[in-house]
C-alpha cells in the first residue's frame, strides 16, 4: 500500500504534479472553448434579432407610405366628382362679376349664392380675394379680412391662379375658420378658384357638406394606422400629420415635439429622432403628395414610433440564457477535468485526436470508448452532440436543396424564349434578391398576330412573394387567353386573386397587348412607368392608369394605346432597378436608367438589356441586392 502522502499528492511525487497540471489545463480549455462558442452564438443570435427588427421597421415604413398614397389616390378620385359643377358655378360667378363692371362691391354675393346653391350638396360659400391675398368679400362673414400671406406657399399658388387664365380645383381640405386659425383646422371643404376677368381678384367657391366626412370614413387613414399597429409588435404609435401640422389619424401622445414634425414639413425631407429616455425611435417620413393641378399642398408626414423594448428584452433573455448555459457547462467541465484527471494520462491523446477529426468536419467519426463508466458517458454525450450537429447540417442542406429546387421551378414559370414577332426584338431577364423572388414577366400568344406582354412585382421577397407570384402569373395568363380587352383582363385578374387569397398582399403589374400593326394597348396597375425612347431621341413614360391589383375589389382600370414606330425602344422594369443601392446607400434612380437607355439606344434588344444589367451591377458594387430586378426590352426594327 502507498504512503498517505503519496495518495494525497505530495510535492515529492512528480506523477501527481503532472496530473494536477493536466486537470487544471483541461478545465481552462473547457471554460475558454465554452466562453468563445457561447459568445459567438450570442452575438449571432443578437444580430439576427436586430436584423429582424430592422427589416420589420423597413417593411412597416414602406407599407405605411404605400397605404397613405393609396388612400390619398382614392380620396382624389372621389373629390374630383364635384369639380365639373364647381367649374360651371365659377364661370357664372365670373359672368356676374363682369356684368357688374368688374366692381366686386357691386356683386350681390348672397343672391348669387342662392342662385347657385341648388346645384351643389351641402352649404355653398363665395369669396373674392384681392392681389394681396386678403378675402375682401364673402358670404361667410367670419373669414372677411383673412390674409393668406401668412401661408406663403398657398399665397404663391393663389397669385399664379390670379395671373393665369385657368380654372383650378382643390381637393377636399381643412378650411380656415377665422383670423386666429393659423393651423387651418376648420371643417372639411372643397374649394375651386378662377381669376377675375380683369385679373385683379381670385374668385373662389367653397362647398361644405357632411358627405365629405362620410366619404373619408370609407377611405380611412385610421385604418392605415390600425393595420400598421397590428402588423408590427414593435410599433408603439403612429400619427399621420397634414401639411399644416394637424393630426389626420393616430394619437397625440408618445411622439416627438411638434417642432420636429414642422421641421420635416418645412424641409420636405424625412428624418429620424432617437428618444433614449423611453427607448423609442421616431421615424418621420415625408410623403410628397403635392399636385401641381391644385392650390393646397396635400403632402403629409407619417410618424412611426418604434419601441426597442422587445428587442432589448430578447437580447437580455439571450444573454441570461447563454450565461447560465456557459456557467453550467463550465462547472461540469471543471468537475470532469479534476475528477477524471488520474484516468486520462494515456487517453488524453486519443480524445484530442478524435476531437480534432470532428472539428475538422468528420462528423461520422465517434469518440473512442474507455473502460470506465465516466468515459463511456462522456463518449456517448459527445457522440450525441455530433449526431445532432450532423442532423442540423443535413437539415440545413435539405432546406438549401429545397430552395434551389423552388428556384428552378420558379425559373420554369418564366418564358423559355421570347416570342418571334416580325420587325421586333424582345429581350428579358430577372435577378431575384433571394433564392426565389416576387418579380415575373410573361409573354402570351393571343392569336391573330396579337401578343400579350406582362411584367409584375409582388410586394415583398422570398418564398411568400414567390408563392404569390405563381398565383398572379397563372391567373393573368389564364384570364388573358379568354379575354379580349386589356382593361377587362386586368380587372378580372384582380378580382380572381382577391377571391382566391383575400387582400394579403398586392402586385404592381403592367399588362400590354402588342399587334402586328405595332399598336400597343396597356394597363399600368401601379407599376413603374416603362420608358419609351423614340427614334428621334425623345423619351416618354407609360404612367399608371390604375391602382395595384390584389388589394381592392371591384376596381376599374383604364387602358391606353400608343403606336410604336421603327427605331423606337420600349423598356419595362421593376423597382429593383431604380432602387438598387450602392455601398453609400445611394439609389440607382431613374436618371441613371434613362442615361443607360439613351447610351444603348442604337443597339439590339439583348445588348440594351445587358447594358442595364451591367450598369446596375457596376453601380451597386459589393452592396447586397435588396429587391428583385426584372427588365423587358422591346425594340421596333428599322
Amino acid at each position: 500500500m502507498k504512503p498517505a502522502d503519496d495518495l494525497n499528492g505530495g510535492a515529492e511525487n512528480p506523477g501527481r504534479s503532472i496530473q494536477a497540471i493536466l486537470a487544471a489545463s483541461t478545465a481552462l480549455i473547457i471554460v475558454v472553448v465554452i466562453a468563445l462558442a457561447l459568445t459567438v452564438s450570442y452575438l449571432q443570435a443578437s444580430e439576427d434579432a436586430a436584423r429582424e427588427y430592422d427589416a420589420l421597421r423597413w417593411y412597416t415604413e414602406e407599407n405605411g407610405v404605400a397605404s397613405v398614397r393609396l388612400v390619398d389616390k382614392g380620396l382624389g378620385l372621389v373629390d374630383d366628382d364635384l369639380t365639373p359643377a364647381m367649374k360651371e358655378g365659377l364661370l357664372e360667378f365670373s359672368r356676374v362679376y363682369g356684368a357688374a363692371g368688374n366692381d366686386p362691391s357691386a356683386v350681390d354675393l348672397d343672391a348669387l349664392k342662392d342662385e347657385l346653391a341648388p346645384g351643389f350638396p351641402g352649404e355653398l360659400d363665395l369669396y373674392i380675394i384681392d392681389a394681396d391675398g386678403i378675402i375682401r368679400y364673402s358670404t361667410a362673414p367670419d373669414v372677411l379680412g383673412v390674409d393668406f400671406r401668412q401661408y406663403p406657399a398657398f399665397y404663391t399658388r393663389l397669385t399664379e391662379v390670379r395671373e393665369g387664365d385657368a380654372f383650378t380645383a382643390d381637393r377636399v381640405v381643412r378650411s380656415i375658420e377665422d383670423h386666429s386659425d393659423l393651423n387651418v383646422s376648420g371643417r372639411l371643404r372643397k374649394f375651386a378658384y378662377l381669376p377675375s376677368p380683369d385679373h385683379r381678384f381670385v374668385l373662389e367657391l367653397g362647398i361644405d357638406t357632411p358627405e365629405f366626412s362620410d366619404v373619408r370614413s370609407q377611405f380611412s387613414y385610421t385604418d392605415v394606422v390600425r393595420i400598421l399597429m397590428q402588423n408590427n409588435p414593435d410599433l408603439a404609435g403612429v400619427r399621420i400629420v397634414d401639411i399644416y401640422g394637424n393630426i389626420v389619424a393616430g394619437n397625440e401622445t408618445g411622439g416627438i415635439a411638434d417642432a420636429g414634425i414642422m421641421s420635416v414639413l418645412e424641409n420636405r425631407a424625412s428624418a429620424t429622432f432617437e428618444n433614449p429616455g423611453v427607448r423609442t425611435t421616431s421615424r418621420l417620413v415625408f410623403i410628397d403628395l403635392r399636385d401641381p393641378a391644385t392650390v393646397t399642398d396635400g403632402s403629409m408626414v407619417l410618424e412611426l414610433i418604434f419601441d426597442r423594448s422587445r428587442l432589448d428584452a430578447v437580447r437580455d433573455h439571450l444573454l441570461v440564457t447563454y450565461l447560465l448555459i456557459g456557467l453550467a457547462a463550465a462547472l461540469v467541465g471543471i468537475a470532469l477535468a479534476f475528477g477524471l484527471s488520474r484516468y486520462v494520462g494515456t487517453a488524453v491523446g486519443a480524445v484530442i485526436d478524435d476531437a480534432d477529426r470532428i472539428a475538422g468536419g468528420d462528423l461520422d467519426h465517434a469518440i473512442r470508448g474507455m473502460n470506465t463508466t465516466e468515459f463511456v458517458r462522456l463518449e456517448r454525450s459527445i457522440n450525441r452532440m455530433v449526431q445532432r450537429i450532423r442532423h442540423y447540417s443535413e437539415e440545413i442542406e435539405r432546406k438549401e436543396s429545397e430552395l434551389r429546387i423552388a428556384a428552378e421551378i420558379q425559373t420554369s414559370f418564366l418564358p423559355r424564349r421570347t416570342p418571334e414577332i416580325p420587325g421586333c426584338e424582345i429581350a428579358a431577364f430577372t435577378c431575384p434578391a433571394k433564392e426565389v423572388g416576387g418579380d415575373f414577366y410573361d409573354f402570351v400568344d393571343l392569336g391573330t398576330g396579337r401578343y400579350a406582354l406582362v411584367i409584375a412585382d409582388v410586394a415583398g421577397k422570398g418564398v411568400p412573394a414567390a408563392l404569390y407570384m405563381a398565383l398572379a402569373r397563372t391567373t393573368v395568363r389564364t384570364v388573358a387567353r379568354g379575354c379580349g380587352a386589356v382593361s377587362e383582363t386586368v380587372r378580372r385578374s384582380n378580382d380572381t386573386i382577391i377571391e382566391d387569397t383575400g387582400s394579403v398582399s398586392f402586385v404592381t403589374l403592367l399588362y400590354a397587348v402588342f399587334d402586328e400593326a405595332r399598336t400597343l394597348t396597356y394597363v399600368n396597375a401601379g407599376h413603374n412607368p416603362p420608358v419609351l425612347r423614340r427614334r428621334d431621341g425623345s423619351m416618354e413614360t407609360l404612367e399608371p392608369t390604375g391602382p395595384v391589383i390584389g388589394f381592392l375589389e371591384d376596381v376599374e382600370f383604364e387602358e391606353s394605346t400608343i403606336t410604336l414606330r421603327p427605331g423606337d425602344l420600349l423598356v419595362f422594369y421593376t423597382d429593383g432597378v431604380t432602387e438598387a443601392e450602392n455601398g453609400e446607400g445611394m439609389m440607382f434612380g431613374e436618371e441613371r436608367l434613362y442615361a443607360v437607355i439613351e447610351a444603348a439606344a442604337g443597339r439590339c434588344a439583348d445588348e440594351v438589356a445587358e447594358a442595364i444589367r451591367g450598369a446596375v451591377a457596376a453601380f451597386a458594387g459589393e452592396a447586397p441586392q435588396f429587391d428583385d430586378i426584372t427588365v423587358v426590352v422591346l425594340r421596333i426594327g428599322d
